[in-house]
């Protein structure tokens, strides 16, 4: 699994705006698809904004991003 690590926050800032825009566009949101993953948002919220880097949060950081975005092959 690859992900890609961003060099500004605000790289991490947009990555987390397409999740968000792409759960809203399907009439939900990041906090409510979190809650039915059963997925601690504050890990969530670090590890997609570009504040954690430890393996459960980049981890996270690639489910988040596979299963929304489809971008992590």
């Amino acid at each position: 699994m690859t992900i890609c690590l961003y060099e500004s926050n605000e790289q991490y800032d947009a990555e987390y705006q397409q999740v968000r825009a792409k759960l809203v566009a399907q009439g939900s949101s990041l906090n409510e698809w979190l809650n039915a993953q059963n997925i601690s948002r504050q890990l969530a919220y670090k590890a997609l904004k570009g504040q954690s880097f430890g393996r459960k949060a980049i981890a996270l950081r690639a489910r988040i991003l596979n299963e929304i975005l489809k971008k992590v092959a």
